[in-house]
């Protein structure tokens, strides 16, 4: 009856071990990736694709090349900049909408954005665990595949977000190469080695370049958190090291001042009289916004996920030498640099921000969120260090993350939670993906998009198309109008060289 005992107390009491939690929380990430890049095969161009699609498509039919369409590319963003908006790098992106060389390579440019997340998020999460916090290899890993898992699991819109090619690039995938540049200008003044500080310094420069012609969120965003890196390094912790970022702060700042003084933003302005707020109000009213977007994005399931990380931390700041002295200060940055997300928004339309803009906002605040979960953590196990207390010091003595149904029950949790959704495909990205695709409502939408493709594609120069019977809502934005002059039938019939596309009237 001993031996059994003690047997049963080692199986209750047995913690999983800090490498495999990380090689199970990274299979927890491809699980939720795999229906999501599965989803992408079925992915349509929606009416913007093909209104700045045709400026690369034009160019490789005058030159007869396929890599003329860089240059097209290059011609859209230099027209835009006069003619609609200074997102001078993001319009390059989008120009390259996959489509260009044809219909069956569209689902290239959602692939492209997830990885882009994928590579921003999970390089991002490595700097700061391992280069700032010094965290332990195999344990940082864990982290940084949770936190990744629910940037992908909650983002604000996979529809928007991942499977319209240009209000994805433009947002998910432009934050996603910001991260990228704030990864490696972190990387760059800490580097020691020439040939390393070669490759950092000139990706630093190059990204600037990116990231500063992006979306107005990311932007500015961006811009903030260069500004920070340099005040900390350099003139409150007086590193010289923090100099070499000076060169591309430089070409970030000549980059966001082009894009902020376009003539084509005053162009597009005239679009929306009336409905923004003055540069003021839009910033007292972001922080109101940020506020009340916090319930939104902060649900059971996120808190649940906090609750997962806490022993993951608690193990992580251990054994680390970084200070977490101002978490207070942290903290009030970080909401500074969320709320910043929607004072575009406000300023240029008087609302928060579309869905789209939203997507960016939300991954600003995801990662905002659980990085000052680890920095509070950090900072309470220091706290408790200086303390004698019996409570204190056993907390402080715990060995491992946590016991293996610690994460049965959280499992369990979420699982519950997600029952209880009342829409589960549009809450879970990866759940909202799977249901598509297995439902086979992906695959009966993408057949009727191809019907299209042959009927435009035919000789007719006056095209009538019937409506979409499935409509999926991560792939379908949107249909056509049985009126002509509509937008989005305009720009069907430019890219197919139709006198008209409409709608066939249901009556």
């Amino acid at each position: 009856m001993k031996d059994r005992s003690v047997d049963w107390k080692k199986i209750l009491t047995w913690k999983p071990g800090e490498k495999l939690l990380a090689i199970g929380f990274c299979l927890l990430l491809l699980a939720a990736l795999i229906p999501l890049f599965r989803l992408t095969i079925y992915a349509v161009p929606y009416y913007d694709d093909y209104n700045f699609g045709r400026f690369a498509r034009a160019a490789m039919e005058q030159e007869q090349s396929k890599w003329a369409a860089i240059l097209g590319a290059l011609e859209c963003s230099r027209t835009q900049w006069y003619a609609w908006q200074g997102t001078y790098s993001s319009i390059f992106f989008m120009t390259l909408m996959p489509a260009i060389w044809g219909e069956q390579y569209y689902f290239l440019g959602p692939v492209f954005i997830l990885l882009l997340l994928l590579a921003g998020s999970m390089v991002f999460t490595h700097v700061i665990l391992r280069k700032v916090f010094g965290m332990e290899k195999w344990i940082s890993l864990a982290i940084q595949a949770v936190i990744t898992t629910a940037q992908f699991m909650f983002i604000y819109s996979a529809q928007s977000g991942f499977y319209w090619y240009n209000g994805g690039i433009h947002y998910v995938g432009m934050h996603g190469l910001g991260l990228l540049f704030l990864a490696v200008s972190i990387c760059l003044e800490r580097a020691e080695g020439r040939t390393a500080k070669g490759l950092l310094f000139t990706a630093s420069v190059l990204l600037a370049m990116i990231t500063a012609g992006s979306n107005f969120v990311t932007a500015l965003q961006g811009l903030l958190c260069l500004v920070t890196i340099l005040l900390v390094r350099v003139v409150l912790e007086r590193r010289k090291c923090g100099l070499w970022l000076l060169p591309a702060t430089a070409v970030y700042i000549i980059g966001f001042g082009l894009n902020v003084a376009a003539p084509g933003n005053s162009v597009r302005a005239q679009s929306y009289i009336g409905w923004g707020f003055g540069p003021l109000e839009s910033i007292g009213r972001s922080f109101l916004e940020a506020v009340k977007h916090i319930p939104e994005y902060t649900g059971l399931v996120v808190l649940t996920v906090m609750l997962l990380l806490v022993p993951l931390i608690w193990q992580a700041v251990k054994s680390t030498d970084y200070r977490f002295r101002y978490p207070g200060i942290v903290l009030a940055w970080s909401f500074g640099l969320y709320a910043t997300g929607y004072t575009p928004s406000l300023y240029s339309l008087g609302h928060a921000g579309l869905s789209r803009t939203l997507n960016a906002v939300k991954i600003t605040y995801f990662m905002l969120l659980f990085l000052n979960e680890i920095y509070w953590c950090g900072w309470l196990r220091q706290v408790l260090e200086k303390r004698t207390e019996k409570t204190a010091q056993k907390l402080l003595a715990r060995k491992g993350a946590a016991v293996w149904w610690f994460y049965g029950i959280i499992g369990v949790m979420c699982l519950m939670i997600f029952k209880a959704s009342p829409n589960q495909a549009g809450h879970y990205s990866s759940y909202g993906a799977y249901y598509y695709v297995h439902t086979g409502e992906a695959y009966n939408f993408h057949q009727e998009y191809l019907e299209r493709v042959k009927r435009l594609s035919g000789n007719a120069k006056n095209v009538h198309l019937p409506a979409y019977r499935f409509q999926p809502w991560f792939l379908c934005m949107g249909d056509i109008s049985e009126d002509a002059n509509n937008e989005a039938n305009r720009s069907l019939a430019m890219w197919y060289g139709k006198d008209s596309v409409t709608l066939i009237s249901e009556d």
